[in-house]
């Protein structure tokens, strides 16, 4: 450990949640908010929540990673109108856990409970059904940056540009240290319905008819000959629970443990889609409480472990409705030319409009993931994916996909260079920085 102006500033080895990045790196570790000042003026630096990004958005060779963990209060609650202040480092399992006891509870959440707020608004995830609910700069009602020595609150209606450069911004306009949340009434249950599809193209358009329920995603095989087969979710918001057990919101650890030996073979992959669509992709409908929703990665640590060391590419791409049959059409006639090897497909329903940097627009999101290494056979289809995706106005999710290049992105995002050069205004000499941000040009 060496001494910075009064604090502490260690090692550690940082990685990424997909595991394709992993380094040493300088972590300062600050408990007040005055110590978020105490590096050197001119020091590289990135803040970090849980470090459960999958791109290695919170550190970077040359940057001193911001630990964020003293910061996790929960501070104000309005138990009237649904309005929760947190200190950024507060993770959403927690803040879940909080409104759902009293009554209420956040539509948008990722799939980790880990995840900080501060890094939800950074990343300006999605949730279970985006396209009712939106990203999640529409549960923010107001948030605190730290800029240059003092806090600075903004939102929608006051700082307006900080605010919108501050969702999907990768922590490039400031240090969030709290935002104040809008909650949402939590559903006592859902009965979540199963609807078996053939095809994407079917999955899209089940998609497209539920639209406004609390969740609605799809889960898809990614194998040749079985291409696109699977089931969408729909949970619909239904009454009394009392029929129901109790449910919990455990936590997921934040780094799991990869297996010694892979799982996600050709074989391993055949196998656990034969189990998935012989015990899910049936018609039918089961009543859960909204708590055993909200983080299916709770239930997925042996998939994700099942990775090994060389962890998962995952590629996630928004096409536009007037597109996405095509793009389906294509894309299955790609996995049957290369026969990557795909674990999963995920299918979801978008409805808002593109801004920024942000993951949001108005179609279908695939998400993929594909077993690591990304090379031969495997860097090959996501090379022909990015080309197709591409060719029928796709969006990539830049905050998932860790094979995204500065030059991809530029092609994906015509508006790159303008976005870059707003979130410029707030860091013109680049100061703040990551890996992410440095593989994608920011």
């Amino acid at each position: 450990m060496k001494e910075s102006r009064g604090f502490a500033v260690g090692e550690q080895a940082l990685t990424s949640f997909d595991r394709q990045f992993s380094m040493r790196c300088r972590v300062q570790r600050p408990d007040r908010y005055r110590l978020l000042d105490a590096l050197p003026a001119d020091a590289p630096r990135i803040a970090r929540g849980s470090g459960v990004s999958y791109v290695a958005a919170s550190f970077g060779v040359d940057a001193i990673t911001q630990d964020m963990a003293a910061f996790d209060r929960l501070l104000a609650f309005d138990g009237e109108r649904g309005l929760l202040r947190v200190e950024a480092g507060a993770r959403i399992g927690d803040v879940e856990r909080f409104a759902l006891a009293h009554g209420w509870y956040l539509p948008v959440a990722p799939g980790h409970p880990a995840a900080t707020i501060g890094g939800c608004i950074a990343a300006d995830v999605h949730g279970k059904n985006p396209a009712r609910d939106g990203t999640f700069r529409a549960q923010v009602a107001a948030l605190e940056l730290w800029r240059d020595g003092s806090g600075v609150t903004v939102s929608p209606d006051h700082g307006s540009d900080l605010f919108a450069d501050t969702c999907a911004g990768f922590g490039l306009t400031g240090t969030i240290v709290s935002a104040t949340l809008r909650l949402a009434r939590a559903p006592a249950i859902l009965v979540v319905r199963r609807i078996p599809v053939e095809s994407l193209a079917e999955a899209a358009q089940v998609l497209r008819d539920a639209l406004n329920v609390p969740l609605l995603y799809g889960w898809h095989d990614g194998r040749p000959g079985a291409f696109g087969r699977g089931v969408i979710r729909i949970g619909l918001d239904t009454g009394d629970a009392a029929a129901l057990p109790p449910s919990r919101l455990p936590d997921l650890p934040i780094a799991i443990a990869p297996s010694r030996i892979p799982t996600w073979n050709r074989l391993g992959i055949a196998l656990a889609n034969g189990v998935i669509r012989r015990r899910w992709c049936r018609p039918g409908q089961s009543a859960v409480t909204l708590a055993d929703t909200l983080f299916p990665l709770n239930a997925a640590k042996p998939y994700f472990a099942g990775f090994g060391r060389a962890g998962l590419v995952e590629a996630q791409w928004l096409v536009p409705h007037t597109r996405f049959v095509a793009f389906a059409a294509g894309l299955e006639e790609t996995v049957a030319r290369l026969r990557p090897r795909i674990s999963l497909i995920s299918s979801k329903l978008f409805a808002g409009e593109p801004d920024g940097l942000a993951f949001d627009g108005h179609g279908i999101a695939l998400a993929l993931h594909l077993p690591a290494p990304a090379d031969g056979a495997q860097r090959a289809f996501l090379d022909a994916l990015t080309e197709l995706a591409l060719a029928h106005g796709g969006r990539p999710n830049l905050i998932k996909d860790s094979t995204l290049d500065a030059a991809t992105v530029r092609r994906a995002l015509p508006g790159f260079e303008a976005v870059r050069e707003r979130l410029r205004r707030w860091d013109p000499d680049g100061h703040v920085r990551s890996e992410l941000t440095r593989r994608i040009g920011l």
